[in-house]
């Protein structure tokens, strides 16, 4: 018993100080969380199909820090805006081999976004770019009355979601202006006029691109 008590306060101290040594790593994780973000961001401003973004730079294992900044939102919001990006004509891949899969990823992602994204201006920008991908798509004379139709939903929506989301303010305004009745077709001048908003930039963890 006296061995047991003589041992309990060292048991207590390697105990404390293994505690201290995972709050410390914490600490440096949730830093290094910040600092990837970041560091991250400007470089998609600099190249949106620059490969192996925001992972993670945890030490600690199962990322405890990811969870208690709530990263994972922020996380799926700057995929997704990828995405779109690397689903634009012309646009680098960004090692995505299939341009339509890609698309479709985009279009999924976006989708759940628009409804569940943990900000009003991330789910404004998520119904405005899939009012610029439905405005940009393929040209089919047979559906482009439904596309400008669901385009137009999408910009709507975009402004209610987010009333100061001047982008796609001005793209709703366009689209009204050029999808008049008994026009045939939204030209490839029109359609390149449409913009992407508060998408182009980035902000902080939570923020939006």
């Amino acid at each position: 018993m006296r061995r047991i008590r003589r041992a309990l306060p060292l048991a207590g101290a390697v105990v404390l100080l293994g505690l201290a040594t995972v709050l410390v790593l914490f600490a440096t994780d949730v830093r290094a969380w910040q600092g990837a973000f970041t560091q991250s961001d400007v470089r998609f401003r600099a190249q949106r199909s620059h490969i192996g973004l925001w992972r993670s730079p945890a030490v600690l294992p199962g990322d405890p820090a990811r969870s208690a900044l709530g990263a994972d939102d922020a996380l799926s919001y700057r995929r997704a805006i990828q995405l779109f990006w690397l689903s634009q004509k012309g646009a680098s891949t960004g090692g995505q081999a299939d341009l339509a899969a890609t698309t479709v990823a985009a279009e999924t992602q976006l989708q759940r976004l628009m409804t569940s994204a943990a900000s009003a201006r991330e789910r404004s920008n998520a119904a405005n770019l899939l009012g610029v991908m439905t405005v940009n798509a393929p040209e089919n004379s047979a559906t482009q009355k439904e596309e400008i139709a669901s385009a137009r939903r999408y910009f709507q929506q975009a402004v209610i979601a987010d009333p100061t989301n001047y982008g796609a303010k001005l793209n709703l305004e366009l689209l009204l202006r050029i999808a008049h009745p008994g026009k045939n077709a939204l030209d490839q001048d029109a359609r390149g006029g449409f913009g992407f908003g508060g998408a182009n930039g980035v902000g902080a963890i939570g923020g939006g691109l």
